[in-house]
């Protein structure tokens, strides 16, 4: 089975092999025997068909061949670099079209990947402006709010000493939390509708030109400038998701 999963220290891979690296992820492989019996859920990984994992090696390529030398990751898959060559000396190797749709689907991956990462820190975020006190409270709170919204007769303890201590009737503190309530889910439905308007483009990608130009144009991994050039891209790239 090939993972691919964000790059860790050796003494947390177990017997997960390193098969590629790029930027700051990896990809591994585990085998067959030992799927059902290691742990490595700890390396929140994405597993990948072996064809899609073994095209890193192809991750934003500008053209249509790569320099393969002896030694390297890339000619223990490619196997046309011999061992007795120079480490200087290149072999270049020309991508089939069957290479360059694994490609695609890495390079797609890989962004879904990133794209995770970084709304489920921005997600961990909204926890983190408030004490831990009060985020194990919230649960109850909100319980509490709905229920009095509905019968206002209902009893509050919470709410009700949460708003003895604020000198506040027990409507001001429910109108409090629905308030919250209402801005914590407005924040949560803008955020997943920017992270799907960003999935629907990574979906929409058919070539490695249009990956590179979403991880130029959206991630800040910046185009080969002939690239760009021959795609009309004069801005320079940046994160914008």
């Amino acid at each position: 089975m090939y993972i691919l999963f964000k790059a860790v220290s050796s003494d947390k891979l177990g017997i997960v092999q390193i098969v590629g690296r790029i930027l700051t992820y990896a990809v591994g492989f585990i085998p067959d025997t030992h799927v059902d019996i290691i742990e490595y859920s700890h390396l929140k990984p994405v597993v990948l068909p072996a064809d899609v994992a073994n095209a890193w090696m192809f991750f934003s390529l500008p053209r249509e061949y790569i320099n393969v030398r002896p030694n390297t990751l890339q000619n223990e898959k490619l196997q046309i670099a011999e061992s007795s060559e120079s480490s200087d000396q290149k072999v270049k190797y020309y991508l089939t079209d069957a290479d360059k749709a694994n490609a695609v689907a890495f390079m797609k991956a890989l962004m879904r990947y990133m794209l995770d990462e970084i709304y489920d820190k921005r997600f961990m975020q909204q926890s983190l402006q408030v004490s831990t006190l009060e985020f194990n409270t919230w649960a109850q709170q909100k319980a509490e709010a709905e229920a009095y919204n509905l019968d206002n007769t209902t009893p509050t303890p919470l709410l009700s000493a949460l708003a003895t201590s604020r000198g506040i009737t027990l409507q001001q503190m429910v109108d409090k939390v629905n308030a919250a309530i209402v801005s914590y889910n407005n924040t949560i439905a803008t955020m997943l509708a920017n992270k799907q308007a960003v999935e629907t483009e990574i979906k929409a990608c058919s070539s490695m030109l249009e990956c590179n130009t979403l991880l130029h144009n959206r991630f800040d991994l910046t185009m080969a400038p002939a690239q760009a050039a021959a795609a009309g891209i004069t801005t320079s790239s940046k994160l914008d998701v």
